[in-house]
């Protein structure tokens, strides 16, 4: 059903031998706006980086609840997940997610440093 609006403006080529010139005209008009509108909407929505499932958590900043020394529990966006880390984490600290093994988060230590900094606002940006 969607792809029948990528279709539209063929459609709306209809409109010129249903009508005279001076309706179908202004008709095709406003159709090819919201078209362009749309395929505009379209592809920046596919643009956008994956925000849900475990491509969402990568590198994200993690709160550390409990310690990890390997395994303890650390906070991502306001869930509480089981981590492992090979840095032993202090509670209160922050780690960075760098794995996901099923409802396991792999975390390091989080360090802030530009490179990430400018990554992020790369991926943004796009």
């Amino acid at each position: 059903m969607c792809h029948l609006i990528l279709l539209l403006p063929i459609f709306g080529l209809a409109a010129f031998w249903i009508w005279p010139l001076s309706v179908a005209v202004p008709i095709y008009a406003g159709l090819l706006l919201f078209s362009s509108f749309f395929y505009f909407a379209m592809m920046r929505a596919m643009r956008r980086t994956v925000q849900t499932g475990k491509a969402g958590l990568l590198h994200q900043k993690a709160d550390v609840f409990k310690a990890l020394n390997p395994e303890g529990r650390v906070r991502v966006h306001g869930e509480i997940w089981k981590a492992v880390s090979t840095d032993h984490l202090k509670k209160g600290e922050q780690a960075e997610v760098v794995g996901v093994e099923g409802l396991t988060l792999n975390v390091q230590k989080w360090v802030e440093d530009s490179r990430k900094s400018i990554d992020k606002e790369v991926t943004s940006c796009q």
